[in-house]
């Protein structure tokens, strides 16, 4: 067992681009893409450890990918203005996949996370499989006036219902599985 407190160095390297598009006849919207690559470097500068192996990680040096290394994500979002107070929206988040190192064989993991989860990770690249998440969204205006507003949104997350995993057996961040198709109904009031 280690709890690392911190490592010899870590290196970042990476990108962004985003490209809006400014209303245009009622269309608005962006794309963002970014690219991540995150290493730590052993060994271990400071930390709680107990057992053979965690004495194994303070002395060993080497580089690993660390839990946030998610190389590609793209993310977008457009709304359309149907009338003066009327919208809808569109968009969608795309994940390559977080690194994961699972000491088990894969009958091991079944038996601990079930078989669905289990199939959204790649056990052979040492990554969650890519995540892909739909959503889209209606709203409306009811009330404008200079002392009150009164809007309306429905939700829809998830659309497309896949069960996305994004991280698995992490020593810190266990294993998290984003919410499945979910819908919510706000109104909000402005006075």
């Amino acid at each position: 067992m280690s709890f690392p407190i911190a490592f010899r160095l870590g290196t970042i390297h990476g990108g962004e681009a985003k490209l809006e598009l400014p209303n245009v006849g009622g269309l608005s919207g962006k794309v963002a893409y970014y690219n991540m690559v995150v290493f730590g470097y052993t060994p271990v500068t400071g930390c709680l450890s107990l057992g053979d192996e965690a004495s194994e990680a303070l002395a060993n040096t080497g580089r690993f990918a660390v839990s946030q290394d998610q190389r590609n994500t793209i993310s977008t979002r457009f709304r359309y203005q149907v009338v003066s107070r009327a919208w809808v929206a569109f968009g969608g988040a795309y994940g390559s996949g977080l690194p994961t190192e699972f000491d088990g064989s894969v009958q091991d993991a079944v038996q601990q996370f079930g078989q669905q989860i289990v199939d959204r990770v790649n056990f052979d690249r040492g990554r969650v499989r890519p995540s892909l998440a739909l959503g889209a969204s209606v709203g409306a205006e009811l009330v404008k006036r200079e002392r009150l507003q009164m809007h309306l949104q429905a939700d829809v997350q998830n659309l497309n219902n896949r069960l996305n995993v994004i991280n698995f057996a992490g020593l810190f961040s266990g294993t998290g599985i984003a919410p499945p198709r979910s819908y919510s109904l706000r109104l909000g009031i402005d006075f």
